[in-house]
């Protein structure tokens, strides 16, 4: 959301600015709105369709720890030490409580 709403106030503070200079009639506050909204949703959509990736990536190390811990250490062993570690702490808190 951070990146697709910076991306938005820069470009509606440029349209803003300008609105004024265009070569046709003036940009009402209604047009300039829509123009503004519209942006926000197609950078988001860009933003979201971007990331996904890495998302997935993620979601499959987990399973790939879940699932295999073994081909995961020995392809990535930081990854796994640092998974056995969270998971050895949450286990070790959940069983004090």
């Amino acid at each position: 959301h951070v990146v697709s709403g910076s991306i938005v106030i820069v470009f509606g503070s440029l349209l803003a600015t300008h609105r004024n200079t265009f070569a046709t009639e003036p940009l009402s506050d209604y047009s300039l709105f829509e123009i503004v909204l519209a942006s926000y949703f197609l950078c988001y959509c860009i933003t979201f369709t971007a990331l996904e990736p890495l998302r997935a990536a993620i979601k499959a190390v987990y399973v790939c720890f879940a699932e295999h811990p073994l081909s995961l250490s020995q392809a990535f062993p930081l990854i796994f030490q640092r998974l056995s570690r969270i998971s050895e702490a949450s286990s070790s808190s959940s069983s004090v409580v």
